[in-house]
């Protein structure tokens, strides 16, 4: 399990703008008009009671007039920000290639990686050049031996193949960097998705992907016959693997091994030999996420044939490039993980498709910083570094206040909560990405040099101190995390902007908006997994056995609240997979309605637009997660987002908030509200 981070939203949105220096722009950010804008009374269906569905009731009218556009799988607060920035972001790009910098600078970087990718006439006319050679190297293996050389090489360009690798945080000893070895190696989104009835058609359109992907390459009558073949062996290894709940609880996936050990175990494979082909430094213990698979390789590599190993490897590669070939390619990929398995009817333009790429990559460095300079002013650091305060206030309080844990576990708590971190804004110091080889004219070899780059800087992070100054997000990211090894809060700036913050709003929004954000990630420090890490960031246990199982029965009621939404017949949420993420929404909610209540616009209790100061926060929180989705993109969500989908965030706490069944007047035998022996009352 790689635990990097607890993130507010599974896929975040980018929000990005060029590059540039922090200090020399301040005069650039933008004037906001003054406004003390509050909830949109807009979006209301009155035809739904409040105490029936409350996000029916604070969103209906904005579903009902916001359907997904057919370039979508979700339309959300998240996606209408996004939208409102790509035009900004497009003109950045466009500004960035004209500028013609030299070689090395940001402006150079960003500009030529964009106009490379929108080539596509050129694209179109080279073909499948760019990997030509890898699926030649393929066809030249003639022993299972060779497969170590191949799976070093293609791991280094991010080409997942049978396991994954990479350098992380020890859980147990925090400053110090460690090898970490875990499942992988499938096309589809986890091992579900090869065994569940559910998934059967989406199982079969992933063969006819394959088969498709091959004859772009060459088309033979036998290609039917390979698509089969890949998909059964990727079975084979999804046999091994450990499914997305189970990944989830630390103690499953922290496992110690000798390097010796595990290279003795996979007999079918030389880990000696791919170690040094990733110029990785000699080691002796490792991590291993799940020794299970690790067997299971072995026994799949060693009982399937070598043909089929290498057909594999060559759909590795295809699959991996598909999306930076010919537009032929483009619309194979677009096809099954656009359509197939999110819904999508169509093609985002290029400019959207660059922008959110460049976001996945090194390259968004340059683009943060930009975006810092243009987009984000000091007052919002300011107000919501301030907030931070009067939640941590707030929290440390309830915990004090706790009924059901003793006071050495408290003791406990509240070391671990003030110690928690936190990174607001953008980092202290730009990473340097100065040496990225980037050309205009080779939209492929620019691909492999990100790759390259972000695998050799994870690599060669063996045996060095944890840099504590990095960020798990860039800067102009629209999400927020907890690090659970680092015991940190983090704020990226492009979070802090309408609808989760604005210096003009009123009180009612902010907190309902970032506040319930902030509420929310101090709250994955003591959600189910995030309480089994100390205030140091290490992987231990700091709660008595009587305080563990108080815990436990009040999460499991809060579990059995989420496994009754089922939007789809037979797509039920998983309480096990969302029960973080449950647990931080409700924490969070709960903290920002106290921190609310502490300021005058609570106190004085004013009515705006016909609700009182609570009504409107809990409005403006449940208008924060206004969503559609298509059924595709919901079903996948359900089955592999450690997040409850969108309605459930909203009505999911609340039918556990006794604050919300007051400023509403939710009475016992209402929908929207559980009674006392199921609600769940956690922080």
């Amino acid at each position: 399990m790689r635990i990097i981070k607890i993130s507010l939203i599974a896929i975040p949105i980018s929000l990005l703008t060029g590059c540039g220096s922090t200090k020399d722009k301040t005069s650039e950010v933008e004037e906001k008009p003054e406004k003390n804008y509050t909830i949109e009374t807009a979006y209301l269906d009155k035809s739904v009671r409040p105490q029936d569905d409350f996000f029916q009731y604070a969103n209906g009218t904005w579903i009902k007039n916001n359907p997904v556009p057919a370039s979508e799988s979700r339309w959300s607060s998240f996606n209408e920000l996004d939208q409102a920035n790509k035009t900004k972001l497009t003109s950045i790009l466009n500004d960035a290639i004209a500028a013609k910098a030299e070689k090395g600078t940001d402006q150079q970087i960003i500009g030529d990686y964009y106009k490379a990718m929108k080539d596509m006439n050129h694209r179109n006319t080279i073909g499948i050049d760019g990997i030509k050679s890898y699926l030649q190297i393929i066809d030249q293996i003639n022993s299972k031996k060779q497969l170590c050389k191949i799976t070093s090489t293609f791991h280094s360009y991010g080409i997942s193949s049978f396991f994954n690798l990479y350098v992380g945080q020890d859980l147990k000893n925090v400053d110090k960097n460690v090898v970490y070895l875990s499942q992988g190696g499938i096309g589809l989104p986890n091992r579900d998705y090869y065994f569940d009835d559910t998934k059967r058609e989406l199982l079969n359109q992933y063969k006819t992907y394959i088969h498709e992907g091959f004859d772009q390459i060459s088309k033979s009558d036998k290609n039917k016959e390979i698509a089969s073949e890949i998909v059964e062996f990727e079975r084979s290894l999804a046999e091994y693997m450990m499914k997305p709940a189970e990944l989830r609880v630390p103690e499953n996936t922290y496992n110690p091994f000798q390097v010796e050990k595990i290279s003795n175990t996979l007999e079918n494979f030389d880990f000696e030999v791919y170690l040094q082909g990733i110029g990785i430094e000699k080691f002796k213990t490792m991590i291993v996420g799940q020794p299970v698979f690790v067997k299971g390789l072995n026994r799949v590599l060693d009982t399937t044939s070598l043909e089929t190993i290498k057909y594999y490897l060559k759909w590795k590669v295809i699959n991996h490039y598909s999306q930076y070939l010919n537009q032929d390619f483009v619309n194979l990929h677009f096809g099954f993980y656009g359509t197939a398995l999110s819904g999508k009817k169509e093609m985002k333009p290029m400019n959207e498709q660059a922008i959110e790429e460049m976001t996945s990559k090194v390259v968004k460095t340059a683009l943060a910083k930009e975006f810092v300079a243009r987009h984000f002013s000091q007052e919002a650091k300011e107000k919501v570094n301030t907030m931070v305060d009067n939640l941590l206030a707030v929290y440390r309080k309830r915990i004090n206040n706790l009924e059901w844990m003793t006071d050495e576990t408290k003791k406990e708590a509240l070391k671990k909560l003030e110690a928690i971190g936190r990174k607001l804004g953008y980092p202290d110091e730009w990473k340097d990405i100065s040496t990225l080889k980037i050309d205009s004219k080779d939209y492929i070899a620019n691909v492999n040099a990100c790759a390259k780059f972000s695998f050799e800087e994870n690599i060669q992070k063996l045996n060095k101190p944890v840099d504590k100054k990095e960020w798990g997000m860039p800067a102009h990211m629209v999400n927020a995390y907890y690090h659970p090894l680092l015991n940190e809060i983090a704020f990226p700036a492009g979070i802090m902007q309408p609808p989760f913050f604005d210096v003009n709003a009123e009180d009612a929004v902010n907190y309902g908006g970032i506040g319930m954000v902030i509420g929310h990630e101090f709250t994955h420090g003591f959600d189910d997994m995030g309480s089994k890490f100390a205030a140091d960031g290490s992987f231990t246990n700091w709660w008595s056995e009587e305080d563990r199982k108080n815990f436990e029965e009040r999460t499991d009621k809060l579990g059995k609240t989420f496994e009754a939404f089922c939007p789809i017949d037979g797509h039920c949420v998983n309480p096990d997979l969302t029960m973080g993420e449950n647990i931080a929404d409700l924490g969070g909610i709960t903290m920002a309605y106290y921190a609310y209540t502490l300021t005058e616009e609570f106190k004085s209790g004013e009515e705006k637009k016909g609700f009182t100061p609570a009504q409107r926060f809990f409005l403006a929180y449940a208008q924060l997660w206004k969503i559609n989705y298509t059924d595709e993109e919901l079903k996948k969500r359900i089955a592999t987002d450690p997040h409850s989908p969108g309605m459930y965030r909203v009505n999911g706490p609340l039918m556990n908030c006794p604050e919300f069944f007051e400023a509403f007047n939710v009475q016992e035998e209402d929908p929207m509200r559980n009674n006392d022996k199921t609600i769940s009352k956690i922080w």
